[in-house]
């Protein structure tokens, strides 16, 4: 009887060991996230220069390294499941930003829309992620950026 049981948990390691420790759902996440965290890095860019208030310069200089070390986390871990990364996108305009003071107002606008649906990808992954490290980026953006999202709600109040 206890071969039989050390035959069955035998089984059961091997099973478990080739079972992938990620979803699709991890796959989909961490590629969706890299073309948004670039986006990002790009909207940050365009506050070089422009953003009139310290809390705008600020913010647009803290998001650039975080979310590029976030990104190559995120490619390191498809790269590593043999999956397709995302090709760095040229960088973007934001001609569409007015200059002056009004930017500073439209620049937060379009973060807080941007952060807002970063949020609403990671809370996503959450719910049918399997991927450990994905998981924790994912509580990490969620938990960031609704700090971000209300600081940035009450300046613009």
């Amino acid at each position: 009887m206890a071969l039989l049981g050390l035959l069955l948990a035998a089984g059961c390691a091997a099973a478990a060991e080739t079972e992938k420790a990620y979803a699709q759902a991890d796959v989909t996440f961490n590629q969706e996230m890299i073309t948004h965290h670039q986006q990002t890095i790009q909207l940050a860019e365009a506050a070089s220069g422009r953003a009139g208030s310290s809390y705008v310069r600020e913010l647009a200089g803290k998001l650039i390294p975080e979310e590029r070390a976030d990104i190559a986390m995120m490619e390191s871990w498809l790269r590593s499941w043999n999956e397709t990364v995302p090709v760095r996108q040229a960088a973007g305009s934001a001609a569409d930003l007015p200059d002056g003071d009004g930017f500073d107002r439209a620049w937060l606008k379009a973060l807080s829309e941007h952060l807002h649906h970063g949020v609403m990808m990671a809370e996503t992954v959450r719910k049918s992620g399997r991927h450990g490290p994905t998981l924790e980026l994912a509580e990490k953006i969620i938990e960031v950026q609704n700090g971000e999202l209300k600081e940035i709600g009450e300046r613009l109040t």
